[in-house]
């Protein structure tokens, strides 16, 4: 028997940031994933950053994070989106190098000393136990599988039993044991879907008639900087065309999003280009973002143009893009279904609320993208090493996080689709920058041993000038904040008597009281996570109550 504080399966984003972070705070740490090229994987979009998540990946860098160090290693296409708006609302966003990110990653892994990484497929799961393949036993166990549980490709009318398809080619075996044993422990399970478009040949792309996008000069950085030299990478915009759009709908019969072959839900904020196609059928074009997938990669990655269509119709609308006529595909898309536990299951350090030691992150909690996964994984790693070594808990909520934010939502609202972080999920988004992360957070870090304290007064001192020109924009809006985050905080753990009855309370509409009927809040920071909620309408059960 192998003995280990905690456990991560997996090593994606999220399985990376929970074994560092783990790692980080003295837990004797395994990694275990199914092959050395796992680690920081990009299987969809070779891009970190963007609206929402960008405030993520700065929250991420002031606790102590890999996804922004290694972001900026590989980053080679820098920009600020959003630039001409004000700072709450800008967001930075870079195209990576897959294989520069993917080295990156295994850099940092290797200087956390209480690391052990294993490369070997999950056989067992014994959660009682907490003992993996019947040799590593843990404390604490941290899941983070990303797509593999019972992943399932789809193309038209191929179906490959998969978790990935690899950037050779290959398919990746699939985890066919993982959700029966949750399920009999008591977790709900869901099915959800994401997808990928094809990738195409850089050099069968005829870019003279598309949209160039150059990079920043100069740019923000996520972490610290470094390698200034990649910001290289020149994007592409072009779009589809009416054609495109016919022989989609002509074959929409054939589509497995459409014809009932896929059941797992999809995300709404990334859709297929067929569902984008049949969705809005005011739209006669919908832009496609061509971007490389690395200095010195000979592919190019349509972003927008994901499909579940099988080859054939594939080879037909693409070549119907201005720009790639003539387009050699490499890889073509697809969809992938996978199993996800309802996360409403968890509390807010990401563990079972009722199997106290065990762990979620990423996309089995429900959610999509590479940022959200990393953030996640962070929080659970830390909170495993917690529960393992009986320390202080990492707690992130709505009033100090973008990433509380995510969670909290997850946690108690559960998801119907695919979870995206935005700023708009966000009440006191003005506060919740990605300048001030490291103000914010930078000291919790200190405190729990995620981020050494030279590394925090560093980051301190380089982002003070622009924190305080930024504060004083926003000056009354943060005063307005802060008095409501304070009310919040003050109120948001007074209980809801289970018996309270709504139906008495003249100052909510007849949906209010079905919803909360149905909801059954436990406190009033529960209230604030009802869809339609409003403050006057917190208000009423508040006063009520007190």
């Amino acid at each position: 028997m192998k003995d280990f504080d905690v456990i991560v399966i997996g090593g994606g984003h999220a399985g990376v940031e929970a074994a560092a972070a783990s790692a980080r705070r003295g837990a004797r740490t395994l990694l275990i994933t199914m092959r050395e090229s796992d680690l920081g994987a990009m299987s969809c979009n070779p891009s970190i950053g963007g609206p929402g998540k960008s405030q993520m990946v700065a929250e991420m860098d002031a606790l102590g994070g890999a996804m922004p160090r290694a972001a900026d290693a590989a980053g080679i296409h820098f920009r600020t989106l959003n630039a001409s708006h004000g700072p709450a609302t800008q967001a930075l966003r870079a195209q990576i190098d897959r294989a520069l990110y993917h080295n990156a990653v295994k850099q940092i892994l290797s200087e956390h000393k209480n690391l052990t990484i294993v490369y070997e497929k999950i056989e067992s799961v014994d959660l009682k136990n907490k003992l993996i393949n019947g040799v590593y036993s843990g404390k604490a166990l941290v899941f983070t599988t990303g797509t593999f549980l019972h992943g399932l490709v789809t193309m038209g009318n191929e179906k490959i039993p998969s978790g990935r398809i690899m950037d050779d080619g290959e398919y990746q075996s699939p985890d066919t044991a993982i959700s029966g044993v949750l399920r009999d422990f008591g977790f709900d399970i869901m099915r959800l879907k994401t997808g990928t478009p094809a990738r195409i040949y850089r050099d069968s792309i005829n870019f003279s008639v598309c949209e160039e996008q150059l990079p920043d000069t100069p740019h923000d950085w996520f972490s610290d900087g470094c390698n200034e030299n990649n910001n290289t990478a020149v994007c592409y915009i072009t779009h589809t065309t009416e054609e495109t759009h016919t022989i989609i709908r002509e074959n929409i019969a054939n589509a497995p999003m459409y014809n009932g072959d896929i059941r797992g839900i999809g995300p709404r904020y990334c859709p297929s280009l067929e569902d984008k196609v049949m969705r809005f059928p005011e739209h006669t074009s919908h832009h496609v973002f061509l971007e490389p997938e690395g200095l010195n990669s000979d592919l190019i990655y349509p972003n927008g143009i994901s499909t579940s269509f099988g080859r054939d119709i594939q080879d037909k609308w693409i070549r119907t893009i201005p720009g790639l006529e003539n387009a050699r595909i490499a890889r073509y898309g697809y969809a992938i279904e996978y199993d996800a536990i309802d996360a409403r299951a968890l509390n807010s350090c990401l563990m079972s609320r009722d199997n106290h030691g065990l762990f979620f992150a990423g996309q089995i909690n429900g959610t999509s993208g590479y940022e959200e996964a990393a953030a996640q994984g962070l929080v659970a790693g830390a909170n495993a090493a917690a529960f393992a070594l009986n320390l202080p808990t990492l707690n992130l909520d709505r009033t100090n996080s973008m990433i509380g934010v995510m969670i909290d939502d997850i946690t108690t609202l559960g998801v119907d689709e695919p979870y995206r972080m935005f700023t708009s999920r966000a009440e006191y988004r003005l506060n919740l920058r990605a300048d001030n992360a490291i103000a914010r957070l930078g000291q919790m870090g200190v405190d729990l041993g995620l981020i050494e304290l030279p590394a925090f007064l560093h980051k301190m001192q380089e982002k003070a000038g622009k924190i305080s020109e930024n504060d004083k924009f926003y000056a009354g809006y943060i005063m307005r904040n802060n008095r409501e985050i304070e009310s919040y905080r003050r109120d948001k753990d007074i209980k809801i008597p289970t018996d309270f009855d709504y139906d008495s309370l003249s100052g909510l509409t007849n949906e209010l009281r079905e919803k909360l009927k149905r909801a059954r809040p436990e406190t009033i920071a529960d209230l604030n996570r009802i869809p339609g909620m409003t403050p006057a309408g917190i208000m009423v059960v508040l006063r009520s109550i007190k």
